[in-house]
């Protein structure tokens, strides 16, 4: 259960840049005091607020979390290639771009949120975070089936890998790695 939450927490705040946006979008809903005392504006800037705070967690949790204590050898590694990208231009972009959301289009916007995030779960995508590529904790796939999600350089890991060193840190998931400088 403590899994599932924490592979949650690390859904929601894969889509930190859209919460972002959706705000910036919205900025004129926020100026009359008639529109805050609306329901569904509290509900929004509620959800944008506990996301965000969710997000910055996830953050804070990987950049104050202990090294770990697990080691692990890198007998191979690739370079991470566009997934980030390819992550913000298929779920984040489009979301962006319905004008004038109706309720049905806010209902089907939720239902494809919530599809995207079972699926992010289900298939361990969790090394699919624009926010912390941004703070420099980049993924890499090692040894053939492992994400290695880390703030060293790719150099420092080749290094690592060639003079056979261990790397410390914890896993996330069954194949997801997390290791600090």
């Amino acid at each position: 259960m403590k899994r599932i939450l924490i592979k949650c927490i690390l859904f929601v705040s894969s889509y930190f840049p859209l919460y972002i946006f959706l705000l910036i979008l919205n900025i004129d809903n926020y100026n009359s005091k008639e529109e805050l005392r609306n329901f569904s504006t509290i509900i929004f800037l509620v959800s944008m607020l506990i996301a965000i705070i969710l997000s910055i967690g996830s953050l804070l949790f990987i950049k104050f979390s202990s090294c770990g204590t697990k080691k692990i050898k890198i007998e191979n590694i690739e370079r991470p290639d566009d997934t980030i990208i390819s992550y913000i231009m298929t779920y984040i972009i489009p979301i962006l771009t319905v004008n004038n959301m109706d309720k049905y289009e806010i209902i089907v916007n939720i239902f494809l949120f919530i599809l995207i995030g079972y699926l992010y779960i289900r298939l361990n995508l969790l090394y699919l975070n624009p926010l912390w590529s941004s703070f420099g904790y980049i993924s890499y796939r090692i040894n053939n089936d492992t994400v290695l999600i880390t703030n060293y350089d790719i150099t420092d890991l080749k290094n690592i890998s060639k003079n056979n060193l261990d790397i410390k840190g914890f896993f996330i998931s069954n194949d997801i790695f997390i290791a600090k400088k």
